[in-house]
């Protein structure tokens, strides 16, 4: 169950205040809730506790103290309450229970950003140290629509199904600006958003759309670690940016650092260009990479990974194919600006890949959407997304995978609101249609819940 996991946003800091606190400079959230920038040693400096920034408060200095000595904590507390009607109907597998059920998530990242200009002497270098844990039931109704990509992702992560409430050590990774064009970082780091990612549709999963369709491409699922050992570059340009990457296939979500079989599985690389537009004077951008993953995964013909989970890439006894690719091509911009010092807005957004195939499940892939920030209530931070996806599904299944599970074409919409009760405190209503990929097992699902997040 280790070897599998979506793309989603890579977060490498977990903003207490904003984007700007994150450099130690400012702070976007006053204590009365507006908008507004400030200095960050007022950040924390709230009595309130309705209305500062984060839930644990400034810890009578200590936070403050810590961040000017070049030690940040961030975290987050997120819960979701997802129900599903409809679903699967009857599993040929344990794992895959059936759907019409309510139920409980709840997961917790926790970070720590060290300064290595203050602490290490490395000129805006950083380093991340995150822990995650989950709890409740794993991965929530995920495993039980019947599709191959989770209708509530987050809450299958880290992907450790039999270990509830235990901490794990998903990033120990140190970024280095070598120059004002070249970024690069290496160490244990998750793969959160290392490709095709969109403004209105990205994230992972804590404040904006939550079926993993949405939040990345579905084709990067089979055989990409959560979390694994890396290295790779950004390259800044004024027109956008360039970036590549290569990881080690192995999950080392249970793993601290054990080195000695690094690269036995094989080689995953991947790169990316970004071009950034400015269609009627307002922002967006297109992107275009690709993916080249040299392990195991099995072959289609044979076998197929249940819906819904996140296996291992290989059945035991079943023939395997060792290269798989994903192209892919995204698009986000903005169709209108709201007013205030720093950029929202809201726009459209898309997706599209093509894949091999075999033994990619999905031979090609289509998502897009309107989203962003809400003006309904002004001086609030809320946020809305309507998007739908279509799943392509391979041609190649085999007559096992086709007799348990009968793969069709799969499709979903989802629809959320994402209110900002206070500044430490988002309450997110989420629906979700889908018509999963395993015809066999499953009939269309209707997928509601409410998912609620806080910044700690």
């Amino acid at each position: 169950m280790s070897n599998i996991v979506p793309l989603t946003v890579v977060t490498l800091t977990l903003m207490t205040c904003g984007s700007a606190a994150a450099q130690g400079e400012v702070c976007d959230v006053r204590c009365d809730g507006s908008l507004e920038e400030t200095p960050f040693s007022a950040c924390f400096g709230c009595d309130d506790l309705w209305m500062r920034p984060t839930l644990t408060g400034d810890w009578g200095g200590l936070r403050t103290d810590l961040q000017e000595s070049g030690f940040r904590f961030a975290g987050r507390s997120t819960h979701f309450a997802f129900g599903v009607d409809g679903g699967i109907t009857a599993s040929p597998v344990p794992a895959l229970a059936p759907g019409d059920t309510f139920l409980y998530t709840g997961r917790g990242e926790y970070d720590l950003h060290l300064n290595l200009e203050k602490f290490g002497g490395l000129p805006h270098g950083s380093l991340l140290i995150r822990l995650e844990h989950w709890y409740g039931e794993y991965g929530n109704v995920s495993l039980r629509t019947g599709a191959f990509a989770p209708a509530v992702f987050p809450a299958a992560l880290p992907p450790a199904p039999d270990d509830p409430g235990q901490l794990y050590m998903s990033n120990f990774v140190i970024t280095q600006p070598l120059s004002e064009q070249l970024i690069v970082y290496v160490g244990k780091k998750d793969v959160l958003g290392a490709a095709d990612q969109d403004v209105f549709a990205g994230g992972d999963g804590t404040d904006q759309f939550v079926n993993q369709a949405l939040i990345a491409n579905p084709a990067f699922l089979l055989g990409l670690p959560y979390t694994g050992f890396t290295a790779g570059a950004a390259m800044p340009q004024q027109w956008g940016m360039i970036s590549a990457f290569v990881y080690d296939p192995k999950d080392r979500t249970q793993d601290f650092f054990d080195m000695d079989d690094l690269f036995a599985q094989g080689v995953i690389i991947g790169g990316e260009v970004k071009f950034n537009t400015n269609l009627l004077g307002l922002p967006g951008e297109h992107h275009v990479g690709g993916m080249w993953k040299h392990v195991d995964l099995t072959d289609l013909r044979f076998n197929e990974p249940p819906p819904g989970q996140y296996p291992e890439p290989t059945v035991p006894g079943f023939p395997t194919l060792s290269d798989s690719w994903t192209i892919y091509y995204g698009f986000d911009q903005y169709l209108k600006l709201l007013s205030g010092k720093t950029q929202r807005g809201w726009g459209v957004f898309g997706r599209a890949s093509i894949s091999d195939g075999n033994p990619t499940p999905l031979r090609y892939f289509l998502s897009a959407g309107l989203g962003g920030d809400s003006d309904l209530r002004r001086g609030k931070d809320d946020r809305w997304g309507i998007g739908w996806y279509y799943v392509g599904a391979s041609q190649e299944f085999g007559p096992i995978p086709q007799f348990l599970f009968a793969p069709q074409d799969g499709t979903g919409v989802e629809l959320f609101y994402n209110v900002q009760v206070n500044p430490w405190l988002n309450v997110t209503p989420d629906v979700q249609y889908i018509r999963p990929e395993a015809s066999a097992i499953a009939d269309d699902a209707f997928v509601y819940g409410i998912r609620v997040n806080l910044t700690l």
